[in-house]
Formats: C-alpha cells, sequence, structure tokens
C-alpha cells in the first residue's frame, strides 16, 4: 500500500495488522478523483481507521488536521507508523476508543469535520452503521461530506435512498452531505410483555413522524417474565416487519444512554389516560435531568385502545380468557400458550409462527 498523490505520494505503508481490512490503493484512488483531487484545508475524521490511509491520503492532499479512531492496539500502532513514514504527525491524533465513546467526547468539545470517512467492519450490522450515521451530523461542517465503505457488496441501503452509492468490484462506497444525515431518530421504549395492539398503533404512528424509530425493549423490568427479552424481541420483529424504518432491540441500562448511543434526541411514550400522566411526566422530567438534548414526545392513545395494557392481557389469559382482540393475529398462539400458565415450549412455537 503507499500514498496516491499529494506532499506524500509514493510513501510506503507498514505491513497491515492481522485481522484488518484496508482500503485497496485502487478504490482510494477512485474515491478520491469523486471527492476533488486536492483539499484546501479543513479537518478529517478516520472513523474505524485501521491502518489509516484514508485519512493519511487527505492530509496528504491538503486536509489541514485528522483525527484517527481505532480501538486495536496493533491498528493504532500502525496508523503512528505510517504518519511518521509520511511526515504528517504533526497534523493528526490517533485516538484508542471505541467509535461510540469517540464520537460523544468530540461532540462535547465542538468539533467539526470537512470529511468523515468510516469503514466498519464487515461484522456491523446495517442498523448499528445507520445509528453512528446519524450521530454524525453534529460533527460535521456544514459543506462537509461523510464516507462510507462497506465490503462484500452489501444489497442494504443505508438511510433509505440518500446519499450516492458507487461500487468497486467488491466493495461499495456511498458518499453523504450534511443533509443526508440530520435523519431524525425515536426511541420507543417498554417491557412489552406481551406487546399488544395498542403498542403496535403507537409504534405505527410514530414511525410516520420519525426518519427511524428503535423499539426498546426493557431487559430488566419485568419480574418473572414469561418470555425472555430475546423472545420479546422476535415476537415484535414479527407485527412490525412491514415497517421499514423500525427495528427492534433489546435495552439494559438507562434509557439516556440508550438514546444517545443510536443517536436518538426523541422517546415516545402512549398514552392511554390522564393516570398515566403523572407517572410519565415525572420520568420525562427525570430523563431531560439526565441529558437535557433528549426530549419526550407522547402519542395519545386512540379511544378504542384506552383501557388495554399489558398487565390485563396477561391477567385474562391466565384464566383462559379470550385475549384475541388485543394482540396482533402473527403472535396469538404463541401469547395465548405463554400467558396461560401451561408453560408450553414457547420457543418452539416463536419460530415456528416465524416462519409463517
Amino acid at each position: 500500500m503507499r500514498i496516491i498523490s499529494g506532499s506524500a505520494r509514493g510513501a510506503r505503508l507498514a505491513a497491515v495488522p492481522p485481522g484488518v481490512r484496508p482500503t485497496s490503493d485502487r478504490v482510494r484512488e477512485s474515491l478520491f478523483n469523486a471527492l476533488g483531487q486536492f483539499f484546501d484545508g479543513g479537518a478529517t475524521l478516520d472513523l474505524y481507521a485501521g491502518t489509516g490511509a484514508l485519512g493519511i491520503e487527505a492530509l496528504s492532499r491538503g486536509v489541514e488536521r485528522a483525527t484517527f479512531v481505532e480501538k486495536n492496539a496493533r491498528a493504532a500502532a500502525a496508523i503512528g507508523e505510517n504518519l511518521r513514514r509520511t511526515r504528517l504527525e504533526e497534523r493528526a491524533e490517533v485516538t484508542r476508543e471505541s467509535v461510540g465513546r469517540a464520537l460523544e467526547r468530540l461532540r462535547e468539545h465542538g468539533r467539526t469535520y470537512n470529511l468523515i470517512f468510516m469503514d466498519p467492519p464487515y461484522r456491523i450490522a446495517t442498523t448499528e452503521v445507520e445509528g453512528v450515521l446519524s450521530r454524525l451530523g453534529a460533527l460535521l461542517a456544514p459543506d462537509g461530506r461523510v464516507v462510507v465503505e462497506r465490503g462484500d457488496a452489501p444489497e442494504e441501503v443505508l438511510l433509505g435512498e440518500k446519499g450516492v452509492t458507487r461500487r468497486y468490484g467488491g466493495t461499495v462506497v456511498t458518499v453523504f452531505d450534511r443533509s443526508d444525515l440530520m435523519m431524525s431518530v425515536a426511541i420507543c421504549p417498554g417491557s412489552f410483555d406481551p406487546i399488544t395492539v395498542g403498542h403496535i398503533d403507537v409504534i405505527q404512528r410514530a414511525s410516520g413522524v420519525f426518519d427511524h424509530v428503535v423499539v426498546a425493549v426493557g431487559a430488566n423490568r419485568v419480574k418473572n417474565p414469561r418470555l425472555s427479552p430475546e423472545e420479546r424481541v422476535r415476537l415484535i420483529e414479527k407485527v412490525t416487519g412491514d415497517l421499514g424504518n423500525v427495528s427492534v432491540e433489546i435495552m439494559d441500562g438507562l434509557l439516556v444512554e440508550f438514546a444517545r448511543e443510536r443517536g436518538a434526541r426523541v422517546i415516545v411514550k402512549g398514552l392511554r389516560a390522564v393516570s398515566d400522566f403523572n407517572s410519565e411526566f415525572e420520568q420525562a422530567q427525570l430523563n431531560q435531568t439526565l441529558d437535557s438534548e433528549i426530549e419526550t414526545m407522547f402519542i395519545m392513545a386512540t379511544a378504542k385502545h384506552s383501557f388495554l395494557s399489558s398487565s390485563a392481557v396477561r391477567e385474562i389469559a391466565s384464566y383462559g380468557g379470550d385475549v384475541s382482540e388485543f394482540v396482533p393475529r402473527e403472535i396469538l398462539g404463541t401469547v395465548v400458550e405463554a400467558y396461560s400458565g401451561t408453560q408450553p415450549d414457547t420457543e418452539r412455537r416463536i419460530k415456528t409462527e416465524s416462519k409463517g
């Protein structure tokens, strides 16, 4: 590997550490041809930096400052060596920390960048990549761009159809500008023990307001649950599968921290009646005290769902009552078995229904 153009043109880079997948010289040359051959100052941020080749190429071509974020010790050492070989170490900083923590720190310090590179490991899911992308808008200069590189030619598009995507063999590169990244993300939290048609109504309506909704299933909020958090996630995924901008995750920890990690600025709660308001108001005030940038939005339940709760469904099911009007049809059998007290092989039924 070598630097292709600029002040460090032709400089050979250090050997690639084990487990690191660098951007090839050919892809890097094509990418910078598309971005522009040379730059007049500004700053670049290289996330999941690996060998640092992308950020160093930008420095060589005229970017004034570069920040490299790489958690792996060997890779971080390779970046330092490559900066020395190219004599660019005075214009760069290398930080060994997770991308999530680095983004939080840089945001708090008011840093902005004209060019942000993001080359995550193949194993990172598209939803996680989008979660990082949703946080970059706060760090991107008004005329800045974000470059995301992914391998194995993934079929999934990022942020819907936003950005400009090019394929270079088995590598896919998408370039976003700041307007592409101004995606509104909301968190819809709960125990969902079980999920009801009232929950689905709130999730559907929230999905029409926000670009992306994360349904957060509380891991430790239910006493003696019949279904594990993983099982509840699968049931929710089953009944929200037709909502393309909704994802489901397990939440273990503070809600505001979960929201920050996913770039969400809004928590969505459903209100059934005035009796819900006092407790929800207290929680909203507490969450805003913990993070003043996170707001809570309430969606009022429709009249036909105003009486409905998970606890009511559990009680009716435990006595063998009919809950078919209260639970999505796709998971009715699982809910009846799980909460009727017979304790059947619920895991088997979940898998069977998921295939139906």
